[in-house]
């Protein structure tokens, strides 16, 4: 495997340090921080198996349109925040790249996505991953495909059509074992107590991000978005 498609764990938690640290200066976090953790932390799925990568393919999609409308609003604004207002005031913010031309009744946009909506789906994507850490790190003798099941039932299957929801099943059953898990997420010849203080890092670097996301959408009201 190329190096460059290996997970890098030290890598995430300084991409998620500076996106907190980026919200304690500006209360609003930075879309290039994020759209490159969701790339990067897709690399341990890759590893895992392709077909846990394919179910989260469409996670590497939606970190790029976050990127994308972070270089698009660069000189408006930093945050995702501001670039959700900015679409709020512009009418933009329910557009999937599908429904623009019947929303907008033009062709100008055809194929703009909006940051509300593709933020929407990623932080419901951040309570998947709480989910399934605390899971591993609280039922140490539980199968990790059951982990997997269990977090996606929970966090993203409501949001899912049957045919989604099937595949996704696919994707439970292949996934390895906590060992392979572990060997992946902190590297080889590691014991497991290096892995599940590895784990309580990385939950606690993501959820101030996960909290302050839902409360901004919450209070905006925006848990709707299509």
């Amino acid at each position: 495997m190329d190096q460059n498609d290996r997970y890098d764990n030290e890598r995430i938690i300084k991409l998620l340090t500076e996106a907190n640290q980026f919200f304690e200066q500006n209360r609003d976090y930075p879309p290039h921080q994020i759209g490159e953790f969701l790339i990067e932390f897709c690399k341990l799925f890759k590893q895992l198996g392709k077909l846990l990568y394919f179910a989260f393919s469409d996670v590497i999609e939606k970190a790029q349109v976050i990127k994308d409308r972070g270089n698009e609003y660069n000189e408006q604004t930093k945050g995702i925040f501001g670039i959700i207002q900015i679409e709020k005031q512009k009418g933009l913010m329910e557009l999937n790249g599908e429904n623009n031309k019947e929303i907008l009744k033009n062709k100008t946009l055809a194929n703009y996505q909006s940051m509300a909506r593709t933020m929407l789906r990623i932080i419901r994507f951040f309570n998947y991953l709480k989910i399934m850490f605390i899971d591993v790190d609280t039922n140490k003798n539980k199968k990790f495909s059951d982990i997997c099941s269990d977090a996606y039932n929970e966090a993203l299957a409501p949001y899912h059509t049957f045919m989604v929801r099937n595949a996704a099943k696919a994707a439970w059953l292949a996934a390895p074992n906590r060992t392979k898990v572990f060997e992946t997420f902190v590297g080889p010849n590691q014991t497991d107590e290096v892995a599940y203080t590895a784990i309580k890092k990385f939950v606690n670097a993501l959820e101030p991000i996960r909290l302050n996301f839902w409360d901004y959408y919450n209070t905006n009201k925006l848990t709707n978005l299509p």
